[in-house]
């Protein structure tokens, strides 16, 4: 009996050996998911790649080194802002704007396998990036194929040096930086970076959803990290997170705003650094109200902006006549007759004649029992400014803007040479001017107001300074420390002058219709300004955002709209009048 039973035991241990060493020989993968992948994730929009034929975002490279650097470029300046200046040599008129974006890359994990007997890892997933730089292209060029590299392995840390780079023709732009002549290999700035060294790697496109595999030894140490040109870097910490899981396991993850690309620098300018000079707070001046008003009117709410210009009023004697013209329309819009008739005696002081009162928003006013006595008023003040003014500075000034326009006039236009020498004379006699007889303010040679019925916010000499200001003559720098002077005394009304950059906005109208950079946030404000613009049927004169109208290119038509369709979004239809409106 006991030998039958022992025969069935022996067989039952054998087994179950059998399948214990089976057990411990067969692999134990441990996986991962999306959500460790995010809770592992580092220097969020710190990196991005320098690869191994660019020294930054617009650069080649004569570096003979063939590596991939992830470079952390948070402290970049902007080239003007390193103290880099440029000149035309050929008198033509030159303005250097950048703009620069970082566009973000999303990374999804659809399968992540550690085998820890050899401590490889085997990861799939999908990788998405905006390849439209946007507003990091400076002109129009033929499309660059990009790539995503991806890396797993350690990193190794260095320093790279951002150099100024070919950004410029220096055949007809002369470049100098701290006064002294400058070119591609000038040294701008150096950043922290990293690269990888006995790495594993792996090369897509950079696309919408692109597939990627990558393989290859986990330490404690390895990083996987994904980088493109303008992209910030993507980069994960693989050694914390298969070595050490409860280093991040209470991370909260934060989701990212939807947004495509970030804007860093706009027109030379920092965009941190507007965007602090927004947050803090600011000195309340002329044009903390006139801005706020100007909101407010954006917004159809008329009472509140009448409010801030009554509020204009109390602090500063004299206005620019631009704020009373809007003030008067928003007193009418308000149905506040008594402060209409107020704010039209200070329009008075400017020598504007009673005939401006003829526009259509005037005309319940004209009905009011108060217009007679109103109107006999106005036209006595109005005489008395006028015979107040400097009639030598009005035709002096008639004279200069003659000599400019006998040059830049359109039937006779001159060469570059000619206009930058006319521009220098002129700007020489301005400034002769200024310091004889003083800036010429509204108060002293009046505003402009043309068809009887329509003030225009800058004179017909502002050309003088536009010029100046474009053609940048050696006297440029005493011409703009008077105008500092005007502008501080509330003379010059510097704040508003238009753009003369041609450039530097998120925002372009083609064809009547509205666009924006892909690139671009959704600025609502600018937004609403330009939309104003095009309906706006009560004349008020404001600042109108910023702006570029691009002409209809009728003989490349399909060219330009694919062009606009790649980079744009469609905001809007803004007006079916645009061919009269380019012209």
């Amino acid at each position: 009996m006991k030998k039958k039973l022992l025969v069935p035991l022996v067989v039952l241990i054998n087994i179950l050996f059998t399948n214990l060493a089976l057990a411990q020989n067969q692999i134990k993968y441990k996986a991962f998911s999306q959500n460790d992948f995010d809770k592992n994730a580092v220097l969020k929009e710190t990196y991005n790649l320098w690869n191994n034929n660019r020294t930054n975002w617009f650069s080649e490279s004569k570096d003979s080194a063939k590596t991939s650097y992830f470079v952390d470029t948070r402290k970049y300046k902007g080239i003007v802002n390193y103290g880099v200046t440029f000149k035309s040599k050929t008198f033509r008129g030159f303005q250097f704007l950048e703009h620069l974006s970082m566009c973000f890359l999303k990374i999804e994990i659809t399968k992540c396998n550690f085998n820890p007997k050899d401590s490889i890892a085997e990861i799939e997933g999908f990788v998405s990036g905006n390849n439209d730089w946007g507003s990091n292209v400076f002109m129009r060029t033929k499309k660059i194929k990009d790539y995503v590299e991806v890396f797993l392995g350690e990193k190794k840390d260095t320093i790279r040096v951002c150099y100024l780079g070919n950004t410029v023709n220096k055949d007809s732009v002369g470049v100098k930086l701290r006064n002294k002549e400058a070119d591609e290999f000038t040294v701008l700035d150096q950043f922290t970076a990293f690269y990888f060294k006995n790495y594993q790697y792996y090369k897509t496109n950079l696309a919408e959803k692109q597939p990627f595999k990558i393989k290859g030894k986990v330490s404690k140490n390895t990083l996987l990290a994904f980088g493109s040109g303008a992209s910030y870097a993507e980069i994960f910490d693989l050694g914390s997170m298969i070595y050490d899981p409860n280093k991040n396991r209470g991370k909260k993850i934060i989701q990212r705003e939807n947004y495509d690309c970030k804007p860093l620098i706009t027109a030379n300018k920092l965009v941190a650094d507007i965007e602090k000079e927004k947050s803090q707070k600011q000195e309340i001046n002329y044009y903390t109200y006139t801005k706020s008003a100007e909101n407010y009117i954006l917004t159809r709410q008329f009472g509140k902006a009448k409010e801030e210009y009554n509020l204009l009023a109390q602090k500063y004697p004299t206005l620019f006549a631009r704020d009373i013209h809007n003030a008067i329309r928003c007193a009418i819009l308000s149905r506040d007759f008594k402060t209409a008739f107020w704010w039209g005696e200070k329009l008075a002081l400017k020598g504007v004649e009673l005939p401006y009162f003829n526009a259509k928003i005037f005309n319940g006013i004209r009905k009011n029992p108060e217009w007679k006595n109103f109107s006999t008023k106005y036209d006595s003040i109005c005489k008395n400014a006028q015979s107040k003014w400097n009639v030598n500075l009005k035709n002096e000034l008639t004279n200069l803007l003659n000599e400019d326009q006998a040059d830049y006039g359109l039937e006779n236009r001159k060469s570059p040479k000619v206009l930058y020498q006319t521009t220098e004379r002129v700007t020489g006699k301005l400034i002769d001017l200024i310091k004889k007889e003083g800036y010429p303010s509204e108060e002293r040679i009046g505003s402009l107001v043309i068809k009887d019925t329509v003030l225009i916010s800058f004179p017909d000499f502002n050309v003088l300074i536009i010029h100046a200001l474009q053609q940048k003559p050696d006297n440029l720098p005493a011409l703009n420390e008077l105008l500092d002077k005007s502008s501080n005394a509330l003379e010059y009304d510097a704040k508003r002058q238009v753009n003369i950059m041609g450039g530097g906005s998120c925002f372009c109208i083609y064809k009547g219709n509205l666009y924006s950079l892909k690139s671009c946030g959704r600025n609502e404000l600018e937004l609403k300004k330009i939309i104003f613009k095009f309906n706006n049927p009560k004349g008020f004169i404001m600042e109108n955002g910023n702006f570029v109208v691009e002409a209809h290119d009728s003989k490349n038509p399909k060219e330009v709209d694919d062009y606009y369709k790649q980079r744009y979004n469609l905001i809007m239809k803004l007006t079916d009048d645009w061919e009269f409106y380019e012209k």
